[in-house]
């Protein structure tokens, strides 16, 4: 009863860029959501208020209880979506991440999308399970590359 009472007190909504840069904020340096993946190149407010600006539908957040407890970015391109910064409070972890998970879904789904792809670093049991229990399948290890543009 206490899962089922947890899940309908999670709202997930759309990323208010004057008020949950903090929250979010926290998500992505705490390294138990997900290996402390702030990036400050990708993660700036400024960054972050501007992906809301053209979509507010592209960060989304959960909340419980007031305080901002998970958030996914819905990275998409006409031609493939991916799941990025999938950050969750480690308290209540398979409700937050179903809940989240399924807006993803279906607000992809809504923009022509019939399927989604999220990365995770190599050897993460951790994240692993969370993303097979969310019925995704496990693809091949990849390295990224990347530069900075200065």
């Amino acid at each position: 009863d206490t899962i089922k009472s947890i899940m309908n007190e999670i709202s997930i909504r759309n990323y208010n860029s004057d008020t949950d840069y903090s929250g979010v904020l926290a998500l992505y340096k705490n390294s138990s959501t997900y290996g402390g993946q702030y990036d400050g190149a990708r993660d700036s407010e400024k960054r972050l208020r501007r992906l809301s600006s053209t979509n507010p539908s592209k960060i989304l957040v959960a909340e419980l209880e007031g305080d901002i407890v998970g958030t996914v970015t819905l990275f998409e391109d006409g031609r493939s979506a991916w799941l990025l910064r999938f950050a969750v409070q480690k308290e209540y972890e398979d409700e937050i991440s179903k809940k989240l998970f399924k807006m993803a879904e279906n607000t992809l789904k809504e923009m022509g999308h019939t399927q989604v792809l999220v990365y995770s670093p190599v050897n993460d049991k951790t994240l692993e399970e969370r993303y097979t229990n969310l019925g995704l399948h496990k693809g091949n290890d990849y390295t990224a590359f990347w530069v900075d543009l200065s």
